[in-house]
C-alpha cells in the first residue's frame, strides 16, 4: 500500500518539525511616536498648513508638546482669612 503523500503529490512533515513564522516583536512605542511626528511635520512644511486631518493633528501634537514652554495664565489670589490661634 502507497503512503498518503505519494498518492496525493503532498508532503507531510511530522508535527515536531512544523515551523510557523516568528510573530515579530512590538514596536518601541518612542520610535513609533518620533515617526509619526517626523511624518506630521514633514507634512505640514512641505504641503504648508492646509487644513486636512494631518495638519490638524499635526497642530493638536504641536500645542500639546509646546504647552508646558507657556506661561500659565494669571490667576486670582484669595487672601484667606485669619483665624484666630487655640492656646
Amino acid at each position: 500500500m502507497a503512503p498518503q503523500a505519494e498518492l496525493d503529490g503532498t508532503k507531510t512533515t511530522p508535527h515536531k518539525a512544523l515551523s510557523l513564522p516568528g510573530v515579530p516583536k512590538p514596536a518601541d512605542e518612542s520610535d513609533v511616536r518620533r515617526e509619526q511626528l517626523e511624518y506630521l511635520i514633514g507634512h505640514a512644511t512641505e504641503r504648508g498648513i492646509c487644513g486636512c486631518s494631518g495638519c490638524q493633528r499635526y497642530l493638536h501634537v504641536r500645542s500639546l508638546l509646546l504647552e508646558i514652554f507657556s506661561e500659565p495664565e494669571p490667576q486670582a489670589v484669595r487672601q484667606l482669612t485669619a483665624l484666630p490661634m487655640a492656646a
